[in-house]
């Protein structure tokens, strides 16, 4: 741990406090130090002092972790149940699984309450210039402890209440911070309305201003502090201007991604060489359509659609794996997930299509041999959007660019857990099963693609041939996942082994910072609130409760989404497993995905961007893509961020063009930002061509421009400048 040897430790000032006195040269009358100030700290043994009138704030902080050797990081996390949000129905949040984790996530939503701030006053970092936050004068800091580096970030204030009361102030990074590092926090100089500083608040003040209490809870953290304050006095933070300041740890990487890599490695050993066992349910064959157009039975790009069932090992606490099981942990329970009985089984489903341009008659050999990626579905879908009817982008994809797409659900997230989802918005103690079966889900993905990568795999059964050959080359598998598939495919690409290259379409990473700013959470937010629930009902109709359960998720969440795992897809691999590229492609303005999470992951993954990215002054930010560097000269194998804009509202696209998004934390509803441009990239030719070109095999698969490459990448259209 970092000690300041110039600063006095706190056991010798309170020594001297109380015996220190002074000769008077004038009166020779000796002075005696100030006595102890009171001050009241409610239940110090579960909640974070420096806020008194709120127990869990600031959030998140070391306040809530105690020592723990047989951890990574030597800390563990210490919530205490009677400390965290209750339900409508007074129910608790019961934290036994997050206090499994080793420190905090390295997207964490960081709140504290600061009453009458005003942060354009206070001249706090904005979202729309990131730069602000690593100004040696920035009013909000979060610096690296080991370094005293500060780091990328921005604040606001809660958006979704006008009570002064529920309106926390949000911290959020937008490069991941570093796994197993310490993070301090310092808010400086905060101001109100009229510019006048603002009062830090008493335990604070105590500690900042060496005020010497009565108070046990205090003194016993005033060594800490004390640390805290070096720490900053040496990146040039001075004490005296310092409104709040506490520390926190993030998780280590074991921590987040040891589940899914255990349960990867044990399936996988057991099947061996192997193939996993699949069978065909359904082959159904489709005329071209007729002149006058597609009837029943009939699809222009497609001809053939094959669903079937595989056998994957079941790490969860049910037979069948259904919504709502949490994993399975035998006893003695080792923190890692077990099969029931050791070979329990869980039944996932395949749905996969040929495309016209690959085979017609399956009599005959195929026109062309299909490169096959695995298809990631949207919001609670299912893997059968592979099978969408005619017209439909994948399979005009698939058609023009001679590929099969394989679709499974993503267990966990896909229509099945709808019911369970608006449970657990209700009551978040049923949370921790919501992400089991979602890690669940990704090993679904993975053993998909062994079927692809086997030769006694799909290709092996007369459904995926023509002429008695199969339809696709089995050599080198790829991933394609849009908008969900594009969230929960950048984690799948951070464990998969059977596939090294994916596009993740209209991505974004860390659901804390998602949820608000979607308008697909509007339909859940009446069952998170409690509104939809009534009076026997669950629901938290705190707001700021609700934004600080959001932060709480994401602690679970990494071990399921793109938060914990985008940092090891191209530049830190996990243990065995290859170095992946994605292709990230952005629809600008976009309504459901914010397109800031996607520059969040795009920082993260160290993805390279595509210039110009946009027109000048189409970007609401003063300082737009900060910290993003150019796509390099040159053939470029890497991860890439592209983004693809249908022109501002007017301008001259076939829908009307979309606006800049809100800024603050609250979902850019039709009309008023113009038309939601989500689907827009997967359904364009030119971007349709950048992802295959990406998805082809090691040593072709590249980065190809297939924009102008002096214009910005647009769809639907738009044409830049009017030209």
């Amino acid at each position: 741990m970092y000690i300041n040897t110039r600063r006095m430790t706190s056991t010798l000032f309170v020594a001297l406090a109380l015996v220190a006195c002074s000769d008077n040269d004038n009166n020779n009358k000796k002075e005696t130090a100030p006595e102890p100030v009171s001050i009241a700290t409610p239940n110090a043994d579960r909640c974070e002092i420096l806020d008194s009138a709120n127990c869990m704030f600031p959030w998140p902080s070391s306040a809530f972790t105690v020592a723990d050797d047989s951890t990574v990081t030597g800390l563990r996390v210490n919530l205490n149940r009677e400390s965290l949000p209750a339900n409508k129905q007074g129910v608790r949040v019961d934290p036994a699984e997050w206090n499994r984790n080793d420190g905090f996530s390295p997207s964490q939503m960081i709140l504290a309450q600061v009453p009458g701030v005003d942060l354009e006053q206070t001249g706090a970092p904005p979202l729309g210039d990131l730069e602000q936050s690593l100004a040696a004068d920035s009013p909000v800091v979060v610096i690296r402890a080991s370094t005293g580096e500060q780091h990328l970030v921005f604040a606001e204030l809660e958006a979704n209440s006008t009570d002064p009361a529920e309106q926390a102030f949000i911290i959020r990074p937008m490069v991941q911070f570093e796994r197993g590092e310490r993070y301090i926090v310092a808010l400086r100089n905060m101001r109100d309305a009229s510019g006048e500083l603002l009062e830090a608040p008493e335990v604070f003040r105590a500690f900042r201003d060496e005020t010497l209490t009565d108070n046990d809870a205090i003194e016993a953290r005033r060594e800490a502090m004390e640390e805290i304050f070096g720490v900053l006095g040496d990146a040039g933070i001075a004490r005296e201007e310092l409104y709040l300041a506490w520390d926190f740890n993030i998780a280590s990487v074991e921590n987040i991604t040891g589940r899914i890599l255990h349960i990867r490695d044990d399936a996988f050993a057991s099947l061996g060489n192997a193939v996993p066992t699949f069978t065909v349910t359904e082959v159904v064959d489709l005329e071209p359509c007729a002149e006058s157009g597609c009837e029943e039975g009939q699809d222009q790009y497609k001809s053939r659609t094959i669903v079937g069932t595989f056998q994957v090992p079941n790490y969860l606490d049910s037979d069948d794996g259904a919504p709502g099981s949490p994993f399975f942990y035998d006893q003695p329970d080792d923190g890692l997930p077990d099969r029931i009985g050791g070979d329990n089984f869980f039944t996932a489903r395949f749905y996969c299509s040929v495309a016209r341009s690959v085979a017609e008659d399956f009599d005959a050999p195929p026109k062309a041999i299909a490169r096959p990626s695995l298809y990631g579905h949207g919001l609670l879908g299912s893997g059968s959007e592979a099978l969408r009817g005619t017209g439909a982008n994948i399979n005009i994809m698939a058609d023009s660019h001679q590929m099969m797409f394989c679709g499974t659900d993503w267990s966990g997230f896909s229509g099945e857990d709808v019911g369970y989802a608006i449970q657990v918005l209700q009551d978040f103690s049923l949370l921790p099963a919501f992400f089991d079966r979602q890690q669940q889900g990704m090993l679904n993905f993975m053993y998909l693609a062994r079927l692809l990568k086997h030769e006694q795999g799909l290709r092996s059964d007369p459904a995926f041939q023509a002429g008695g050959e199969p339809v696709f080359d089995n050599s080198t598998v790829y991933y394609d996942g849009n908008s969900q598939g594009g969230i929960l495919g950048g984690a799948l690409m951070g464990v998969i082994q059977d596939v090294t290259r994916g596009v993740l379409g209209v991505p974004g990473m860390s659901y804390s910072l998602l949820l608000r700013r979607s308008v697909d959470f509007d339909v859940y937010k009446p069952f998170f609130s409690g509104i939809s629930t009534g009076d026997d009902g669950g629901g938290y109709p705190s707001v700021k409760d609700q934004g600080f359960l959001l932060s709480m998720a994401q602690m679970l969440w990494d071990r399921a989404e793109s938060s914990g795992y985008a940092y090891h897809i191209e530049q830190h691999p996990l243990p065995n497993t290859p170095a992946h590229a994605v292709l990230m492609q952005v629809a600008y303005g976009d309504h459901q995905v914010s397109m800031w999470s996607a520059e969040f992951m795009a920082r993260t993954i160290g993805a390279k961007l595509r210039v110009p990215a946009l027109e000048p002054g189409r970007h609401p930010d003063s300082n737009p893509y900060f910290a993003l560097e150019p796509v390099p000269a040159g053939d470029y194998t890497g991860s890439v961020l592209t983004i693809w804009d249908n022109g501002p509202v007017g301008g001259g696209a076939s829908d009307g063009g979309t606006a800049p998004p809100p800024t603050n934390n609250t979902q850019p509803f039709e009309p008023d930002y113009g038309a939601d441009p989500h689907s827009l990239p997967r359904k364009d030719a030119t971007a349709q061509a950048e992802k295959s070109f990406f998805l082809m095999p090691e040593g072709e698969g590249k980065f190809v421009d297939t924009c102008d490459p002096s214009l910005p990448c647009t769809t639907d259209g738009y044409v830049p400048g009017g030209s």
